[in-house]
């Protein structure tokens, strides 16, 4: 499962999520979810957090959380201690409620947290309890559309987005919808898909925030680095999801052609190889996960991957369209409109 939460020091924004135990319901009722959010209001009222987006589903809930003073665990502490206590004296049963303490990821650059708050709205969405946006509830999107706000939601940050130059005039819904939402951004799938790579990992160490505003050639320059250092075997945290790199490898053969490169007197190609490669190192997964996935031995699939290191740093021509297609794969996973990830 996901990493468990690490205080990050004060002005911190993390995106949290906890589930109940054993996928049972958390939130049976509406006044369930009333008295969760009470909880997490009355936290915000005492200066410990700031709730700048937020979803409660049956089973799980997210939050986009900044902890001004750096209490991040024990504001979650008191807030589920106080949920469970009623929820269990109310159904009178006992023992443990939710998964674990609860968990969560840094969220370090701009990027990455409005792909936060697109993922936190569209999870009605992806889980087919809603429509559309803003259609569902108990979701901090459907205050925001329809302009009727609580007071402990923290608006500042997400109204200075939705009034960005980019952002045409109109309501503030059209607004919002505009700023976290994009006609042109790529799909839902892809964005859910690797956010929820990033909560499900446990590595140590995240790079993400040093590659979002990379330029192609920084990001090949990292992963040759990363080539170099390398053990074969490690996996880090993901910094793009595998169905935006499988879409933005197809994407790059059908407009650039196969991908070959010649050894003496033959050619070879490697898509397939790369692909591998860019799936150990930029989506996290191991070796074992991608010979099944794969249908491949691990012999097979890890002796790829290596050669996918060797070719970046001694092939230039591989190493810069393996870039690019890391790039677009990291625009893609980040819910970036193409116009803009071009």
């Amino acid at each position: 499962m996901a990493r468990r939460s690490r205080e990050d020091g004060p002005g911190a924004w993390h995106h949290v999520i906890n589930r109940g135990i054993a996928k049972r319901a958390l939130f049976e009722t509406r006044a369930d979810a009333r008295f969760f959010l009470a909880r997490l209001a009355r936290q915000v009222r005492c200066g410990r957090i700031e709730v700048h987006a937020y979803c409660l589903m049956t089973t799980h809930f997210h939050l986009l959380l900044r902890s001004p003073i750096g209490e991040l665990s024990e504001v979650m502490r008191r807030v589920q201690n106080d949920y469970s206590r009623r929820f269990n004296r109310r159904r009178r049963r006992d023992g443990t409620l939710v998964r674990g303490r609860f968990f969560s990821r840094p969220v370090h650059s701009l990027e990455y947290r409005r792909a936060v708050v697109r993922y936190i709205d569209v999870n009605p969405v992806r889980a087919r309890v809603a429509r559309s946006v803003g259609e569902y509830p108990l979701c901090s999107a459907a205050h925001f559309l329809s302009g009727r706000l609580p007071r402990w939601l923290s608006s500042e940050w997400i109204r200075w987005e939705a009034q960005e130059p980019r952002v045409d005039r109109g309501s503030s819904a059209a607004n919002y919808m505009a700023a976290f939402h994009p006609s042109g951004a790529t799909s839902v799938e892809e964005v859910g898909e690797f956010i929820d790579a990033r909560m499900r990992c446990d590595a140590p160490g995240d790079e993400l925030h040093d590659l979002i505003a990379a330029a192609p050639r920084e990001v090949r320059e990292w992963m040759q680095r990363k080539a170099r250092l390398a053990d074969g075997t490690r996996v880090g945290a993901p910094v793009c999801g595998s169905v935006a790199l499988r879409r933005a490898l197809a994407e790059d053969l059908e407009s650039a052609g196969p991908w070959a490169i010649e050894e003496g007197d033959t050619t070879r190609r490697v898509s397939e190889l790369a692909l591998l490669g860019m799936l150990h190192d930029l989506c996290g997964s191991s070796w074992q996960t991608l010979a099944r996935t794969e249908d491949l031995t691990i012999a097979v699939v890890r002796r790829r991957g290596l050669e996918h290191r060797r070719l970046l740093d001694t092939d230039t021509a591989y190493a810069g369209r393996a870039g690019r297609i890391a790039h677009a794969a990291l625009s893609r996973s980040l819910g970036i409109p193409r116009r803009r990830a071009e």
